[in-house]
């Protein structure tokens, strides 16, 4: 509720969002983003004409500059279209290597703010951190992205560590964007009564919510604190550790890695780092958060994610985390399954079971759809299959056959396309889901195992369980008062 009244917008500023909507369609036109979807066939033919004739008079003929000019269109709108452009730098099969490439650059590369205020925040949070703390500290910042910066410095045992901080009115700039996203989305439920099974503003409210933790570095320093204790026996995954005594809301301190990019093909080469354990690796890893732990990273752009000397992936922000019910990954995961291996009509059993079809609906002629848009995207090389775009195109049906989209899913998605993403561009010849059909198929076996069932059971009620001989004594002395 607290998001939702966040994100409220006063009736007033109807007019002013009108034109704005119009104003940021037209400038990222100009970009010339638009020329690289007509390239991919993203449009029907109607919108394809529709955008060519628009190109026509506001387009730059200079496809080298798209990725520049969209890279300063993003960042000069706000930090939400900075989040939607580091999204889209893990598309090279969307924009085309050249343009991802520049949009790399808002991972962590923006225009950082001047040492002095950086200073002063760190002063406010904590007077003598500087001077008490810390031997040295590197005015000049190792990163700068949309929310937070990241400095280094010494502390007085002798460890090195980043210092994260929260940019001057983040919060208010963020939910500014996020409240724009929240009217335009309820713009399109309003004049298009069929979209609202697709839950776009439910979506925004979720994503706003999942930001917050971005806004809270106290929640953010939690959530390492929780994916260290998931992957604590886990030698190839390494969570930096959390210096709790100096972080604050506004300031995080944490180990400092000394890692290579994983995207950074030619130096993890040069420090001969196997680039195929690397991929299945972190296969593995994305297969563990989400079905097995239900808790997983939610930003995984390649500017979050080291290799350090040993090999080992090293996650380096964890501001924005998603969260499944068991019920939400044992669906996913049959859903997942079944569509690996092309068994539509079970593909459809599912999403009736999980009340997620209307009551009129054929289910022969859903699962004939499904068939239709899976097979040109399954039957592709196998570094091109990418199981995230198929939830998408499945969601797509979502208006014909009226089915009810969980938005739960949406930063899963969103997760799942930039895990595709990273792993295409740093290993081509690897599709993820091949590698994970395995771990996929066996903790579905485990979970729908009675004696694992039974086992949870118990383990979840032991509290009970072991009240319960407390339990029958006093209720043997009510009866016996009797």
């Amino acid at each position: 509720m607290q998001i939702k009244q966040s994100l409220e917008y006063p009736i007033w500023n109807i007019p002013h969002y009108f034109i704005k909507s119009i104003i940021i369609f037209i400038k990222l036109i100009r970009t010339g983003i638009v020329n690289l979807l007509i390239e991919k066939k993203y449009f029907n033919r109607h919108l394809e004409l529709f955008f060519k004739l628009l190109n026509l008079f506001l387009t730059n003929k200079d496809e080298k500059e798209i990725g520049k000019k969209l890279v300063n269109c993003l960042i000069n709108l706000g930090p939400g279209y900075v989040k939607f452009g580091q999204a889209l730098s893990t598309r090279p099969d969307m924009l085309g290597k050249e343009t991802c490439n520049e949009l790399k650059l808002l991972q962590d590369n923006l225009i950082p703010i001047p040492s002095h205020i950086v200073k002063k925040i760190i002063q406010e949070e904590n007077e003598n951190f500087l001077k008490e703390n810390l031997i040295s500290f590197n005015e000049v910042p190792i990163a700068s992205a949309s929310v937070a910066q990241v400095h280094t410095g010494v502390l007085k045992n002798g460890k090195k560590v980043a210092i994260k901080i929260l940019k001057p009115n983040i919060q208010q700039k963020l939910f500014k964007d996020f409240t724009f996203f929240y009217w335009i989305t309820k713009c399109f439920e309003f004049c298009i009564p069929n979209i609202k099974r697709l839950k776009l503003s439910k979506n925004v409210e979720i994503l706003s919510e999942v930001s917050l933790n971005e806004l809270d570095l106290t929640l953010e320093a939690s959530a390492a604190d929780e994916l260290s204790e998931n992957f604590k026996n886990h030698p190839n995954y390494k969570v930096p550790k959390i210096y709790w005594e100096f972080t604050t809301k506004n300031m995080l301190i944490l180990e400092f890695v000394d890692g290579i990019r994983i995207d950074d093909l030619d130096l993890l080469n040069d420090s001969k780092h196997n680039i195929k354990k690397i991929t299945e690796t972190g296969i593995e890893i994305f297969f563990l958060q989400v079905f097995r732990d239900g808790f997983f990273h939610g930003d995984m752009h390649p500017g979050n994610i080291l290799i350090d000397q040993e090999g080992a992936l090293v996650p380096i922000d964890f501001g924005i985390m998603g969260r499944l019910s068991n019920k939400d990954r044992q669906f996913l995961a049959l859903l997942l399954t079944y569509l690996l291996n092309k068994n539509y009509r079970k593909v459809v059993e599912i999403h009736n079971d999980a009340n997620m079809l209307g009551k009129d609906i054929s289910h022969d002629h859903l699962a004939q759809a499904i068939r239709a848009i899976s097979t040109p995207i399954l039957n592709k090389p196998i570094g091109e299959v990418s199981l995230a775009k198929l939830l998408g195109q499945i969601l797509s049906l979502s208006k014909k056959f009226n089915i009810e989209v969980q938005p739960q899913f949406t930063l899963l998605q969103k997760t799942m396309l930039m895990a595709e993403g990273t792993t295409r561009q740093i290993n081509p010849n690897i599709n993820m889901w091949e590698l994970s059909g395995p771990l996929i198929d066996k903790w579905i076996n485990e979970t729908y195992d009675p004696f694992k069932v039974l086992e949870d059971w118990l383990h979840q009620n032991k509290l009970i369980l072991l009240k319960f001989p407390e339990i029958l004594n006093k209720f043997n002395e009510i009866l016996s008062k009797k």
